[in-house]
């Protein structure tokens, strides 16, 4: 007999995702030049923190005036707003509070899309995040909390999920058309039993590692060379007298991205594992898409967002891992680069968590999630 509960959980799916395609597919009409104003405004206040006073697009041609740059070069300006498909070159302005001009500057893009950049300028904790973070891979590094509930797990129901992590820019600069960026990541992830008397905590991950970023246009990709090691809980140890794998290995990833419109992005790319204990088969593959609507809403602080993941591992066979991700992103522009997201997930496949590889999982939770 089939379960009651499964039957709902497959109804509520089979409306939600073609509802979420409506949606964005109403709000990405094709993008115009008072569309590609809005984009670019957005990118400036969210990205940069400074304040538009105005942004015009013309036959690929945006003319930005903003309000006090700060310590902010022009050209960095220029150089964000250059990433949009649609527009070729752009040209800034500054004003003081009375309105009164104070400077200007101006970046061209090549043939392909990129921002024009001098190989000989280096930059330190640039502030434009060069490969932005996937929305839906139960391993990106960044600050959340979530609410887990399991599908049909013989030990677990109620689950927390405590991550903690980010990606550093640490250098950047000039790459042809394009700019690269290195930087480094470090990353916490860890599950708690909700149902234990105690809160136990069941397993944490360590990432730590370097990577290599670059950008030209809509395209972008980024190589991650990490360490992973995986530590259970002591009082998961203690109830379970579990004899605990050392699982630690060192892998590298590649990731290639692209944005054929601004409010839809590709990525696919795979990775292999270089040392490891104890053995595994090293290869992996990753490919996904995410939706992001181009406009915000509510005091243009809200922005829906949607996001799938599809990965597979040599050591599991192959066997398909599904992530997926919808809610809406919360924004302030006069806070820069930190974003709130509020976002329902889905996950079924083998578990993510340390040396819980081989097991089969399938759950649904609802978390915030920062990026700084």
């Amino acid at each position: 007999m089939h379960d009651p509960r499964s039957r709902r959980l497959g109804r509520i799916r089979d409306r939600a995702v073609p509802l979420a395609a409506a949606l964005f597919w109403a709000t990405a009409a094709a993008g115009d030049d008072s569309y590609l104003a809005g984009y670019a405004t957005a990118v400036i206040e969210r990205d940069l923190g400074l304040a538009v006073v105005s942004v015009d697009v013309r036959d690929g041609v945006a003319r930005v005036v903003v309000e006090d740059l700060g310590d902010q070069p022009a050209e960095r300006v220029a150089a964000a707003v250059s990433h949009i498909e649609g527009i070729e070159r752009v040209e800034i302005s500054e004003v003081d509070t009375d309105g009164e001009p104070l400077a200007e500057a101006q970046s061209d893009t090549d043939d392909d899309g990129g921002e024009d950049g001098d190989a000989d300028d280096v930059d330190v904790l640039p502030p434009i995040e060069l490969f932005e973070p996937l929305l839906a891979d139960p391993r990106q590094p960044h600050f959340s909390a979530s609410y887990l509930w399991y599908l049909g797990d013989p030990e677990l129901t109620h689950v927390g999920s405590a991550n903690f992590g980010e990606t550093f820019a640490l250098l950047g600069g000039g790459l042809g058309g394009g700019r690269w960026e290195l930087g480094f990541l470090g990353g916490v992830f860890s599950i708690f039993d909700l149902d234990a008397d105690s809160l136990d905590l069941i397993n944490s991950d360590f990432w730590v590692g370097p990577t290599l970023s670059a950008r030209s246009g809509g395209l972008s990709t980024q190589l991650r060379l990490y360490h992973q090691s995986s530590h259970l809980g002591d009082e998961f140890v203690l109830r379970n007298r579990a004899e605990r794998v050392n699982l630690s290995y060192e892998g590298v990833d590649l990731l290639v991205s692209g944005d054929p419109w601004p409010w839809l992005r590709l990525y696919a790319g795979g990775g292999v594992i270089v040392h490891d204990e104890p053995n595994l088969d090293p290869l992996s593959a990753q490919a996904g898409i995410e939706l992001e609507s181009p406009w915000a809403f509510l005091g243009d602080v809200v922005r829906p967002l949607a996001a799938f993941d599809y990965q597979a591992r040599e050591e599991n066979h192959w066997r398909e891992e599904l992530g997926a991700a919808a809610g809406f992103q919360i924004e302030n522009p006069e806070v820069a680069k930190l974003r709130l997201q509020i976002l329902v997930s889905y996950f079924k496949g083998n578990s993510p968590n340390g040396q819980f590889f081989e097991r089969r999982i399938e759950y649904v939770g609802v978390g915030a999630h920062f990026h700084f």
